[in-house]
Parts: C-alpha cells; sequence; structure tokens
C-alpha cells in the first residue's frame, strides 16, 4: 500500500477539477481565439502541476497555476516569435463592438485598435500584465497581489505606472483607479 499525499497537499484529481476551466481561460487569454493552442497551454499546465503536486498546497496553488499558465504560454509565444501579432488579435477581438456601417467607421476603429495595441506593447511586462488582470478580469488589488505574489503596494505602483504610461500616450485610463 503506497503512502497517501502529504498532509495538506492537494489531490490532483481536485486541482485538476477545481482549476482546469480558469487555466484555460488564462490560456485562451495569450490565444486569441485558438482553442487547440489553449488546450495544449493547459495541458502542459497540468503536467507541471502532476511534477509538483506533492508540494501543493489549497491555500497557493491558484496563484501558482496562474504564473506557470502565464511562463508556459508566454514560452510557447516566444518559440512563435509572433508576440506583436498575436496582441494585435487580442486587442482587435476586445475592442470589436458592433461592424462599422461606414468604410470610414471601419478605418478610424482599425486606427484605434492599431494605436491600442502599439500602446500595450509598449507597457512593461508587469505593468501590461497587471494592467489586463485589472481591466479584463476586474480582479482587485489584493486579487492581483495574491495571484502574482506581489505586495499590494508594489500592485498599486504598477497600476500608477502603467496608467501614467497610457495618459501620457493619449489613452483615457479612469475605470483603473488603484
Amino acid at each position: 500500500m503506497s503512502p497517501g499525499p502529504p498532509e495538506g497537499a492537494v489531490s490532483f484529481e481536485a486541482l485538476y477539477d477545481e482549476h482546469a476551466d480558469q487555466v484555460f481561460v488564462w490560456a485562451m487569454r495569450y490565444a486569441q481565439g485558438r482553442r487547440s493552442w489553449a488546450e495544449d497551454i493547459t495541458h502542459d499546465v497540468f503536467v507541471k502541476a502532476w511534477e509538483h503536486r506533492a508540494w501543493l498546497r489549497e491555500e497557493d496553488v491558484r496563484g501558482w497555476l496562474f504564473r506557470v499558465t502565464q511562463n508556459v504560454a508566454f514560452t510557447a509565444l516566444r518559440r512563435e516569435s509572433t508576440l506583436a501579432g498575436r496582441l494585435q488579435s487580442a486587442v482587435d477581438s476586445l475592442l470589436r463592438p458592433a461592424m462599422p456601417s461606414t468604410p470610414e467607421e471601419l478605418l478610424a476603429r482599425r486606427q484605434t485598435m492599431d494605436s491600442a495595441t502599439s500602446a500595450l506593447e509598449r507597457l512593461p511586462p508587469q505593468e501590461r500584465v497587471v494592467m489586463a488582470l485589472k481591466t479584463m478580469d476586474d480582479l482587485s488589488q489584493r486579487e492581483i497581489a495574491q495571484l502574482l505574489s506581489l505586495s499590494e503596494g508594489y500592485v498599486s505602483k504598477l497600476l500608477s505606472r502603467a496608467r501614467a504610461r497610457l495618459t501620457s500616450w493619449g489613452w483615457r485610463v479612469d475605470d483603473v483607479a488603484p
């Protein structure tokens, strides 16, 4: 008879059942609609979880899974050497409201999306991630701090820096108050 997991360790089945959907959603953020790519990332994240299952604890597993998802996705994107193109696709999908009725509206929307993509690409990686978690996932600073294993003060500082940069580049970012 083999010994069970150490006390406080997370059952792999429970871990997968509880977090697989969220990991997939996080992976889709980087996948720009490529479901199979996000499924591959999700698979790779849970392979890493299996490898580390003996020391994973319930109180820190969500943040750990987020960081692993982010790291695996960034590695895959670097391998593809198309991060800028993927970011453009992400911004396109986020900013795509109803279809424009005139060619002028289409052109204006495309120029706005190109400008937004450029602004987001210019943010340092930590500021970009924190801004995405705040604006796209509507997480509180406390939740962001827990997910990224940062202090709330540092998250506030990153959000303030990102907001200041975006504002200086002509973007309105009222909704990202610390």
